[in-house]
């Protein structure tokens, strides 16, 4: 397997702006402690976010840019799930990403003097993973839809808008979840760890299954 450089340094570049411009970093509105917590960024449920994906996608062209995504794209092609070497690039990917995602955080910190850290925001601990089956397969169902309009919508705003509409199902932040809590030393890996694998492994599914109904069913007539 040959390292792709140039390919890692996207996935890490296109991390770093999402996470930075649209992800953005939580401050409080008002006195330190005391005030109600409010986000300093686009957020992926807006329009402003959807073009900010969108430009990203074109800027960074190549780059998956969410985990959900890298896990749509690797799941939803059945040659991948016996080649160790897709496997070893999609990994490689995912950590590209947090990293990208970790250096936007670290930037954002540095610049903002009011953020409030993982520590205060899940000061007693995230509460762990459980599995919950209507959850499971909302996801699912929202990674075949997802993975339907990736194959079939040849349009660079078909994607955005799609993330948008799905942000309150799927976890497209969890790269940058992961990178905050690694650079808090929290603690909480498991709570943060196994929803970003889970949570992308139930997206790459819904891509798969979505995919094998789409080849099943029967063509137009002439």
């Amino acid at each position: 397997m040959e390292f792709n450089v140039r390919k890692t340094m996207t996935e890490l570049g296109g991390a770093f702006a999402v996470t930075w411009l649209v992800f953005g970093i939580t401050v409080w509105s008002g006195d330190v402690g005391a005030s109600e917590p409010a986000v300093v960024g686009l957020g992926l449920a807006s329009v402003g976010g959807v073009l900010a994906m969108a430009i990203a996608w074109m800027a960074f062209k190549g780059a998956d840019i969410l985990p959900p995504v890298t896990w749509m794209k690797h799941m939803s092609n059945t040659d991948n799930l016996s080649d160790v070497d897709a496997w070893i690039n999609t990994v490689i990917t995912l950590v590209a990403q947090i990293v990208g995602a970790a250096l936007a955080i670290f930037l954002m910190a540095e610049i903002t003097t009011d953020y409030i850290t993982y520590a205060q925001a899940h000061g007693t601990g995230q509460a762990a993973w459980e599995f919950d089956a209507m959850t499971v397969m909302s996801i699912v169902a929202a990674g075949a839809v997802l993975g339907h309009i990736s194959s079939k919508v040849d349009s660079v705003w078909a994607m955005p808008v799609a993330v948008m509409a799905m942000a309150g199902i799927i976890n497209f932040e969890s790269a940058a979840d992961m990178a905050s809590m690694i650079m808090n030393d929290t603690g909480d890996m498991m709570a943060v760890a196994v929803p970003w694998i889970v949570d992308g492994i139930c997206v790459g599914a819904g891509a798969l299954i979505g995919g094998m109904i789409d080849e099943n069913l029967p063509g137009e007539e002439e």
